[in-house]
């Protein structure tokens, strides 16, 4: 089955090349929400990003919102817009299967970093109101080296104490799991090779990358 894949509007992108018809309609087989890593910024182009990846992989049809710069609480400064300006598109694509990957925005500077507990609750709760059939799977902040700071570790650990209070939700943490273990500043071991340092984000390899372990993890969630 070959995937169906689009950015929604909320993503302020032109639609990709892999782009879905204008026929397809919702219930969608899966539905990414997330940040710039989820929209695919550093890529060759966003359908080489992880999202449309395991999409591809795993033969869903799946509705792509990125919202890059965003998080739980921090507001991108291109259009203002927190994750939760990406709830109605999910939504709306009535997925069997949602991602949600955010919080690496919020352990940036200047950013109330201690309200992200309460804002995932809020959103997660949204969706699983929306949603009560869907599989929701939660990720951890994405950290691009194997040295995350002090705020990320509390992001991390409060975006997983509200997927908790969360029925039927499931988490994955790519900080404990080690999915990027190289020096960021020095540009060793996987962050020299996974990279595009020019865009600060992942390149193609570091997507693939991520690709793959997001699907090892989603295989014995036994999502897939």
């Amino acid at each position: 089955m070959v995937a169906l894949l689009r950015v929604p509007v909320v993503a302020h992108a032109a639609e990709p090349h892999a782009a879905t018809p204008a026929t397809a309609r919702p219930p969608f087989d899966a539905a990414f929400l997330g940040d710039s890593y989820t929209f695919g910024v550093g890529a060759t182009q966003p359908t080489d990003g992880y999202a449309y990846l395991v999409a591809r992989a795993e033969g869903w049809t799946a509705r792509v919102v990125g919202l890059p710069g965003s998080g739980y609480v921090r507001v991108a400064i291109r259009d203002h817009e927190n994750i939760a300006a990406g709830l109605s598109a999910v939504i709306a694509a009535q997925p069997r299967v949602v991602i949600v990957a955010s919080g690496h925005n919020d352990a940036m500077p200047h950013v109330p970093y201690t309200q992200t507990g309460a804002a995932a609750l809020r959103d997660l709760r949204a969706l699983r109101a929306a949603l009560p059939q869907a599989t929701i799977v939660v990720l951890g902040p994405i950290w691009l080296n194997g040295f995350p700071d002090r705020k990320a570790l509390y992001v991390n650990s409060a975006i997983h104490a509200a997927q908790r209070r969360v029925p039927g939700t499931l988490w994955i943490d790519p900080i404990a799991q080690h999915w990027f273990t190289g020096s960021w500043v020095k540009r060793t071991g996987d962050d020299r090779t996974m990279i595009n340092y020019a865009a600060g984000h992942p390149n193609n390899r570091g997507y693939r990358h991520i690709a793959s372990l997001l699907e090892a993890d989603l295989r014995e969630l036994g999502v897939t």
